[in-house]
């Protein structure tokens, strides 16, 4: 384990993996738990196409913990059938998840509480049932969005939120689905009507304590509501309350301008100082 992790971090990690090697757990071949390794994999087969997983993380603060259940169903794809047992499963690939970090005793009680508790409660529950609950999950989880951003005005579309500035100019925000991961990037936009290039006026990210993507699943309620109520919806109120002449006249909102006011026949932003000596 490397050197700078704390000698008692170092402790429970080893503490934590012989548990679930106790409890039947297993450790992907491709991936064995050695001195050089942070980031511990564990897998236990339960029905014909789903895992439980319980994935272990040593850091400066403590263990952090992500737990759930997988759909294997990546095992019946030519090439991969030995993907579970070779690699087993990464956090952001877990279907059902939570993450709980753990720093003291009592953090550890609870943990193995929650972990319990989602053990019994997918256990027997086939592939497809597991990717209905997690589709119910996500619907939720863009409805949690919404329930924010309705009181704004902002009208809803599949994953993106407008908000008409004025007859030519709109605001837009975007829950972004990442190519590569079950996480989210926040888009914001401002943007000119009959152009289809998003962000062709401004154009930026907002995550919650630089999660950029965000994990959705393993980030708790109240941290995501945090950075709603926080970070998102204060932005928002406040392009949507300024005046697009003032709101141009504010560097950060026309420095990052892609079309070099191309465009727009008359830019709202201000022109950059140094563009115009």
């Amino acid at each position: 384990m490397a050197k700078h992790l704390p000698s008692d971090i170092q402790a429970k990690m080893k503490q934590y993996r012989a548990e679930l090697l106790a409890f039947d757990m297993k450790e992907p071949t491709n991936r064995e738990s050695s001195s050089s390794f942070l980031h511990w994999y564990f897998y236990k087969p339960m029905t014909e196409l789903t895992a439980f997983i319980v994935n272990i993380q040593g850091t400066e603060c403590g263990v952090k913990v992500t737990y759930g259940y997988a759909s294997t169903a990546f095992i019946r794809m030519a090439g991969d059938e030995n993907a579970l047992v070779e690699w087993g499963v990464s956090d952001e690939a877990i279907t059902i998840r939570e993450k709980v970090i753990i720093s003291n005793e009592a953090d550890e009680s609870t943990a193995k509480i929650k972990i319990a508790e989602m053990y019994a409660a997918y256990r027997h529950t086939p592939k497809d049932d597991l990717l209905i609950f997690a589709k119910e999950k996500r619907k939720a989880f863009i409805q949690h969005i919404h329930a924010k951003l309705k009181p704004l005005g902002l009208k809803k579309k599949a994953n993106t939120w407008t908000y008409a500035l004025d007859d030519t100019y709109y605001l837009m925000f975007n829950a972004q689905k990442s190519a590569f991961s079950d996480e989210y990037y926040f888009n914001l936009y401002i943007g000119k009507n009959g152009t289809n290039f998003y962000g062709d006026c401004y154009e930026t990210r907002i995550a919650p304590a630089g999660m950029s993507p965000m994990d959705w699943q393993a980030l708790g309620e109240e941290e995501f509501d945090f950075f709603l109520d926080k970070s998102v919806v204060p932005e928002l109120e406040k392009i949507i309350n300024t005046p697009l002449t003032e709101l141009g006249q504010i560097s950060t909102y026309w420095s990052r301008c892609h079309c070099n006011r191309q465009k727009c026949e008359s830019c709202w932003m201000k022109k950059n100082v140094w563009e115009s000596m």
